[in-house]
């Protein structure tokens, strides 16, 4: 009779574990198809069709009027997830690329759970790790059409089949990895090191040699060095790559304190610490990194999670005379159930009610917008080669659409390749930050770049200084964007 209800409890359980599962990448497949942000999407799409169109990689400035007239040198460190979104993109347009964000998202959450699963040896903080990876794109971090999307379950197939000890292939995954976003190396360095270091060392510097194996070969370790030279302007102008605010990202901070309560209540293991604190290190260092705390740090340390559990269980003073009545009701399995039911519940809610606006706004999806992108303008200017083929200047977050629609912008979206760091003959994007988006002096940028005519955003701080301009005429206008013509010279 005790195992016909032992087996009987154990089928219930597994139901409720498949069908939770079975929610969340529903939840993660909605999350994908909802994608909200383009914006670098729209020039990877360019580079993809440069690359099949001319097969070739290119190794200097395609998109740039100023970048190519200069012969800056140029990097496409993505130039695989290029291809790869031209490919999405041609099937039908954004329809397909948020189909395309939806499946791979529901991969990742599947790969996560698995990783999970591995380390912990538990399905049930499986579900949880899982919930925190959902409940930080609801809150924190969000999709985009770019290549970390993609490299997210590249990461964690690689982390599952070092953890399986099949480094050959591991070594083959990371150079797929590299080719699809060559800028986050230093992520798949801190992951050999973890699995390979230092029993199979000779793994984790055959993967320092495979990062070689990409177009630009050891430029792809120079780039980021030289990167980071320039960090101070970068960190200053671009959002995503600002020191994180840890408190205005509310999920990344509950995993963060989650993260000190597993070392808190476990013998935590030291290169479980370091890999994990490496990455908290790095999620603070800029905004763009605080996807690796739900995809890296939290599943290395997932195996602590049951142990922390138990010893608070252990650690409750039964002996209170509150607690005394209830001890023969109450067991441990009961509350060992309890918190992950509870845990379990915080979690899901978030995306309940994501998916209840997402329905209740007629399943919309992603479009292009004129308010947010310079459509009609981009119209205007393709039916008129003379400024099409002109020195326009434009935003730096309007470049990517330009360069979408076939039009040559100033400074295009690989921004640091025009800071002396890289290229030494150039300060365009300092320049241009310090003209168009501080408001300083624009004029100056125009004269010294001989710039002919200006799209801008209404939106823009700069567009009520330059609309005080008596130098400047206005050729297009719409309720969003205008144009001007030059006649400084």
């Amino acid at each position: 009779m005790y195992e016909n209800k032992h087996v009987v409890k154990k089928i219930i359980f597994q139901n409720i574990h498949l069908l939770i599962l079975l929610v969340l990448l529903s939840f993660a497949f909605i999350y994908g198809l909802t994608f909200k942000i383009v914006n670098d999407g729209f020039w990877h799409i360019k580079v993809g069709e440069y690359i099949i169109k001319n097969m070739a990689i290119p190794y200097h400035d395609i998109f740039s009027w100023y970048g190519k007239g200069m012969n800056l040198k140029w990097i496409s460190h993505e130039w695989l997830f290029g291809i790869v979104a031209y490919f999405v993109y041609s099937i039908h347009g954004f329809l397909s690329v948020s189909i395309f964000i939806g499946v791979v998202n529901t991969i990742t959450c599947i790969l996560l759970y698995s990783l999970v699963n591995i380390r912990s040896k538990n399905r049930w903080v499986s579900l949880i790790c899982t919930s925190f990876y959902l409940i930080s794109l609801y809150s924190d971090v969000g999709l985009a059409f770019r290549p970390l999307t993609v490299s997210v379950p590249v990461i964690l197939f690689l982390c599952i089949l070092l953890e399986k000890r099949k480094y050959l292939i591991g070594l083959i995954v990371l150079t797929v990895g590299i080719n699809l976003h060559g800028g986050i190396y230093p992520i798949y360095i801190i992951i050999f090191a973890y699995y390979t270091l230092f029993k199979n060392y000779k793994y984790f510097i055959a993967s320092l040699l495979c990062i070689l194996i990409n177009p630009y070969t050891y430029d792809i370790y120079m780039y980021t060095i030289n990167a980071m030279k320039s960090m101070s302007v970068e960190k200053t102008y671009i959002n995503e790559w600002k020191v994180t605010a840890l408190y205005d990202y509310k999920a990344s901070l509950v995993i963060v304190v989650f993260i000190v309560f597993i070392y808190a209540f476990n013998k935590v293991k030291v290169k479980d610490i370091l890999f994990s604190g490496s990455i908290i290190l790095l999620a603070f260092s800029s905004n763009r990194q605080i996807i690796f705390l739900s995809i890296l740090a939290l599943p290395i340390l997932s195996q602590y999670v049951s142990i922390g559990i138990e010893y608070i269980i252990s650690s409750f003073p039964v002996e209170m005379n509150i607690v005394k009545p209830l001890r023969g009701i109450i067991t441990k399995n009961l509350v060992r159930v309890a918190i992950f039911v509870m845990v379990q519940a915080i979690l899901i809610i978030p995306n309940v009610f994501y998916t209840c606006d997402f329905f209740s706004n007629k399943v919309t999806l992603y479009k292009v917008n004129n308010s947010d992108e310079p459509v009609y303008a981009a119209n205007y200017i393709n039916n008129h080669p003379e400024i099409k083929y002109s020195h326009l200047l434009s935003h730096y977050n309007d470049s990517p659409y330009l360069i979408f629609r076939g039009i040559p912008s100033f400074v295009d979206s690989r921004a640091d390749l025009f800071l002396p760091s890289y290229n030494k003959n150039t300060n365009a994007f300092y320049d241009f930050m310090r003209g168009f988006v501080d408001d300083y002096e624009p004029d100056k940028l125009i004269k010294k770049y001989k710039i002919n005519y200006i799209l801008i955003n209404k939106s823009y701080t700069v567009y009520d200084t330059l609309r005080d301009y008596k130098n400047l005429s206005v050729v297009y206008d719409d309720d969003n964007y205008c144009i001007y013509k030059v006649d400084f010279y």
